[in-house]
């Protein structure tokens, strides 16, 4: 179960969509037959290379809101498929004052009246500021690319198009930078230390996130023949915990800690090897 220590502020959205207007980008673009100059077209800039016969037609990004730690920000993307069609949309949008980027993958699925859109998950802990819509990348049923990005990249990127359309959203959650450290494990306690086969066993850990919260705990023990008993520890208090099943102690053995996984809301994660840290190599379990 994911968890947070840090209280967050009421999250507010503003969205910015410069679009053309649909009526007459969709007369023009229906009208982009081979000896049509590509400046009369929107999404085309004059000497681009389309091949594909895709087109971007208007991004926004509007409607957020906040599921218990992921904060959704509902973006929708209007674009003109080719001769092959259009296999998915993948659009990203840019913090320019931190570079931290968020991206969504758009497919037949959301698609409906025209238009691709649906819902693009971060993190409540993302770090404030203004999100630009950074690029646009269509891909149709045979492979074939068309990509947009702003005009300041274009040098980087010189396969990309310059974006014909702009849109944003804004984040005021009061998180002025992001969790970069991942949980640090304390310890791991596993009873009882000797049972009979078929025998349930309890794991328990002490994991502590400095900001954003533990996410997952997973904990792997082996025995002397490869055995592999991995179990998913949930909160409980101020401490993580999980039992091993009947049905995964059949095998007699000693089983040693060989792995502990942790990761936190911001998805940093670290993995403890057996002997490493702060637990030893006699954190094991005897089943006889």
């Amino acid at each position: 179960m994911k968890t947070g220590k840090r209280g967050i502020a009421i999250i507010t959205a503003a969205a910015l969509a410069i679009m053309w207007l649909l009526p007459s980008w969709r007369t023009q673009a229906a009208e982009a037959v081979p000896g049509i100059p590509a400046e009369a077209v929107p999404g085309i800039p004059s000497g681009a290379d389309n091949t594909t016969g895709m087109l971007l037609g208007a991004v926004a990004a509007g409607a957020m809101q906040a599921e218990g730690t992921e904060l959704k920000v509902y973006v929708a993307v209007q674009a003109l498929p080719g001769p092959a069609g259009i296999d998915h949309v993948n659009i990203q949008f840019k913090n320019t004052a931190n570079d931290r980027t968020v991206t969504k993958i758009l497919r037949d699925k959301d698609f409906a009246n025209g238009v691709y859109a649906g819902w693009m998950t971060m993190s409540i802990y993302e770090p404030a500021g203004f999100f630009v819509l950074d690029k646009v990348i269509l891909q149709d049923n045979n492979g074939g690319y068309l990509k947009y990005c702003r005009a300041e990249d274009r040098k980087e990127n010189d396969k990309y198009q310059t974006l014909p359309v702009t849109a944003g959203f804004q984040i005021m959650n009061g998180v002025a930078a992001a969790d970069e450290t991942p949980p640090v494990l304390g310890a791991v306690v596993v009873t009882p230390a000797r049972a009979a086969r078929e025998s349930e066993i309890t794991v328990t850990a002490a994991v502590a996130d400095d900001f954003s919260g533990v996410d997952t705990v997973a904990v792997r023990f082996e025995n002397e023949n490869g055995k592999a008993v991995t179990v998913n520890l949930e909160k409980k208090g101020d401490l993580y915990s999980a039992v091993i099943k009947k049905s995964q102690t059949k095998e007699a053995g000693t089983y040693r800690l060989k792995r502990v996984s942790v990761s936190d809301n911001m998805g940093n994660s670290k993995i403890y090897n057996g002997g490493d840290g702060p637990f030893a190599s006699d954190c094991l379990f005897v089943i006889q």
